[in-house]
């Protein structure tokens, strides 16, 4: 069992941090709800024309990243939890929005040139990686030179994406979606409850 000392500051640190982020983030354009609580001061960048906020009762574990950019928008729902190294970026007039009672878990990645929407309940495992930008690689020139297209991302209420899965752009998962570790998703599913697996993702059955 661990000490007294260290088991109170334990206890007492993410809400004494949460309070210290407030203090150094809180501003017109981002806002805190209730009881907003974190295991490290994550490190936020926000550009004048975007917004962010959070819900009440969000718990951020450490060395989070949150980057809005230009015009975009990122909304992190009530009762979310942030596990540690998450990255969440907006970009352009992107929406990146996570619903209520949703986890996303260690290292994943929402990369948002384009809209990411993300439906209530849902689970993330670890090392998810969800692309709404695509680098343009036509041959005339430099790939690195030629841009991005962009394609919006929804995640359906009550979905579950295993560790590794790789969501790429303009896929739509219909509410209860379960996507297998690994799977790479190309196409959007047409029923809801589906299970996929693979590279590139195919349904393997349904949720029974």
């Amino acid at each position: 069992m661990l000490p007294v000392t260290q088991y109170i500051i334990r206890r007492l640190a993410p809400d004494l941090l949460g309070r210290v982020t407030r203090i150094l983030y809180g501003g017109k354009n981002l806002s805190f709800g209730k009881n907003f609580k974190c295991e490290g001061i994550p490190r936020i960048m926000i550009d004048r024309s975007a917004k962010i906020s959070f819900g009440d009762n969000v718990y951020l574990r450490r060395n989070v990243e949150i980057r809005a950019h230009k015009n975009s928008f990122i909304s992190i729902g009530n009762n979310t939890r942030l596990d540690k190294a998450i990255r969440l970026l907006a970009n352009n007039k992107a929406t990146v929005e996570i619903g209520d009672n949703s986890r996303l878990g260690l290292n994943t990645v929402l990369n948002g040139g384009d809209d990411i929407i993300i439906g209530e309940n849902t689970l993330i495992s670890g090392f998810v990686y969800l692309q709404s930008s695509m680098h343009n690689h036509k041959t005339n020139k430099s790939i690195i030179d030629q841009g991005y297209s962009h394609q919006p991302i929804s995640i359906g209420k009550d979905s579950w994406l295993g560790a590794h899965a790789v969501i790429m752009p303009g896929i739509q998962l219909p509410n209860g979606t379960v996507v297998g570790s690994n799977a790479v998703v190309t196409k959007s599913p047409e029923k809801e409850n589906s299970i996929l697996a693979g590279v590139p993702a195919k349904e393997i059955k349904e949720r029974s």
